[in-house]
């Protein structure tokens, strides 16, 4: 149901500016209309979307190159490069190993999802030490052939995990950059943070070979991702350092002319300043952008947890959006509360605060 109604508010949002917007456009407009200075026109900002890398392989120094399909970037990780001739495979029927090789040979096995195959080199690698013992002594080039298959997917665990996860299209849609907020934070997917959680269960479970369940229970919960809130709560947080870096500019303009009262005296433009924090960016914009730190709060925690399992910031170019992600909610944070300083200490100089009178 959760998912149902945020793609139905994402689908609204297309038709009119949503009500973060509305009430965005709302304060800055009114801020530079009361205190009569001109927005900042609409330069590069210094902050920018953090945009997560979509492959793990690294284009050729000093090349472009576009990037490859989500799925062929799974599949590339997790190919299987070796493979039993066939009198091989019959001296494996003994074995449980026997069977997981002829399921992941089958048609469907050559077709199957990035997931399954990450799962199948998880089981190839926990049954292959019971089959490797039992062939050592009858067929030791065949023991010895499983072991460095074992070895190879082993030493391989940590990539694949990586770009099942990490870089495929479950996370990349999370991720992606969203044009409105629609009716976000308000709207809210309620299985987000059970999903992270037993994401976060598998991916340990994978790099410790524990992992019993089966790809079906690791795509249900990446499913889960497909909502686009990571890229909603990014584009809030945007919206938010932008909004604020205007109006404190508006600000600062405004207190480089002349202060908003002298003396200490009120005066109608004062009144007009204090309505507006009043109605607006207390009334609206400060509920939103709570309900926004809250999401924050409870998704985040599990987002890093999860990075970490899977070891995210081995790779340069995925430690570089963890990095600019950091860094755009906080210096939207940042700049939220000196913004806050900034009306306060305006609305002083006329002994006037919200809420007050």
């Amino acid at each position: 149901m959760g998912l149902t109604i945020l793609f139905v508010g994402l689908g609204l949002a297309a038709c009119s500016p949503s009500p973060w917007d509305q009430a965005q456009t709302r304060y800055t407009e009114g801020l530079a209309r009361t205190l009569d200075v001109p927005l900042p026109s609409n330069g590069p900002s210094a902050i920018e979307a953090p945009v997560p890398p979509q492959s793990v392989s690294e284009p050729a120094a000093g090349r472009t190159s576009p990037q490859p399909d989500q799925q062929e970037t799974r599949a590339a990780a997790t190919n299987d490069p070796a493979s039993l001739n066939l009198l091989d495979y019959l001296r494996t029927t003994p074995c449980a190993l026997h069977s997981l090789i002829s399921e992941h040979n089958s048609s469907l096995g050559k077709l199957s999802s990035a997931t399954t195959r990450l799962v199948y080199d998880v089981n190839f690698i926990n049954a292959s030490d019971r089959c490797v013992t039992r062939l050592s002594a009858s067929h030791p080039e065949l023991a010895g052939q499983l072991q460095r298959e074992a070895d190879r997917k082993r030493a391989q665990l940590p990539d694949q995990l990586r770009a099942a996860l990490l870089y495929g299209p479950e996370f990349t849609q999370f991720w992606r950059a969203q044009s409105s907020l629609g009716q976000y934070p308000e709207t809210l997917q309620s299985d987000l943070e059970p999903a992270f959680k037993t994401l976060l269960h598998v991916a340990t479970a994978i790099s410790t070979l524990a992992f019993t369940n089966t790809a079906s229970d690791l795509d249900l919960a990446l499913a889960a991702l497909r909502s686009a809130e990571g890229g909603l709560l990014l584009k809030g947080w945007l919206d938010v350092a932008h909004q604020m870096q205007a109006a404190n500019a508006v600000i600062d303009t405004f207190l480089a002319k002349r202060p908003l009262c002298y003396n200490h005296q009120s005066n109608p433009r004062a009144l007009r300043l204090k309505a507006l924090v009043e109605n607006v960016y207390i009334g609206q914009l400060q509920p939103m952008t709570a309900a926004l730190n809250r999401r924050t709060h409870a998704l985040l925690p599990l987002i890093e947890a999860l990075e970490r399992a899977v070891g995210a910031r081995q790779d340069p170019r995925y430690a570089a959006f963890i990095s600019a992600r950091t860094d755009v909610i906080g210096t939207a944070r940042a700049r939220l509360v000196s913004h806050t300083e900034r009306l306060q200490d305006l609305l002083a100089q006329c002994q006037l605060a919200p809420g007050q009178g």
